[in-house]
């Protein structure tokens, strides 16, 4: 079964900012089937599940906050407004700090096994998307390892393959490796380069990592082995398309990387 294809909504962030509507009702138009929400810029959850609906999307998938502590509820209920089956996290609550040590991987791990047994009742599962720094071998173990060993094969991994391939890792082999827990993907392509450096930064939206490059391109110009990862990537319901950023027409990147991807077989979409 080829997955659905999707696109991470944070990647088109600044143009749904200045026009909501707009944008989401643009790549619609590109022929895609699902979109996968960080944040409303320039809209709410209300306003945006009515326009998904008018325009036949879907949002299986979700960048937000873990349902844990006083919000609980409410990141549910947001969830099934918008029809949402996975609720990942963009970053861990806590940022790299909760990626420092075994430990702190541990701890965290705790977190994401409570709320997935809270999702569950509402037939939803969560989920974390990695970056490099959570990939990175502490005492002879990758970070992510302890990670999967410490959570219930219920807990998604929603492997970004730009940031796998930049953590020295074989995207295919990930995928493999991270099994049913790889229901949605991250299929983001770009030049991996050791002079690139990426930082924190405070956004309305949470943490997001940033860089003054922009190694982001559309799929299939970059070096990431997208094609590999999708010979084995039996478990996968749904494969977005992301960019961090790009030095070029965000709009037009995102409309390369659903043709390359819908045209190599690897997604499917309505055009």
């Amino acid at each position: 079964m080829v997955p659905e294809i999707s696109v991470q909504l944070y990647s088109v962030r600044e143009q749904a900012a200045a026009n909501y509507e707009g944008t989401i009702r643009a790549i619609a138009d590109m022929g895609f089937i699902n979109v996968e929400p960080a944040g409303f810029p320039g809209s709410t959850p209300e306003l945006a599940a009515k326009l998904f609906k008018e325009l036949g999307l879907k949002a299986p998938s979700c960048h937000g906050a873990l349902p844990i502590g006083d919000d609980k509820n409410k990141i549910i209920e947001t969830a099934q407004l918008l029809g949402h089956k996975y609720i990942i996290t963009g970053c861990p609550p806590d940022f790299q700090k909760n990626f420092e040590s075994i430990d702190s991987v541990k701890e965290v791990a705790e977190l994401y096994s409570e709320a997935a047994a809270f999702a569950a009742q509402y037939d939803i599962q969560v989920g974390y998307h990695n970056h490099d720094w959570d990939l990175k071998e502490v005492n002879g173990k990758r970070l992510y390892q302890v990670f999967l060993e410490n959570t219930p094969e219920s807990v998604l991994w929603e492997a970004d393959l730009f940031w796998v391939t930049k953590a020295g890792l074989n995207p295919a082999e990930f995928v493999k490796e991270i099994g049913v827990r790889g229901k949605c993907l991250h299929f983001k392509d770009g030049f991996i380069s050791n002079d690139d450096t990426f930082i924190e930064k405070e956004t309305a939206d949470g943490k997001i990592m940033v860089s003054g490059s922009k190694p982001f391109m559309p799929a299939g110009t970059g070096v990431v082995d997208l094609l590999g990862a999708a010979k084995v990537y039996d478990h996968t319901e749904i494969v977005a398309v992301e960019l961090d950023s790009y030095v070029g027409d965000m709009m037009q990147a995102v409309q390369e990387s659903y043709t390359y991807l819908t045209s190599n077989g690897i997604a499917k979409g309505n055009k």
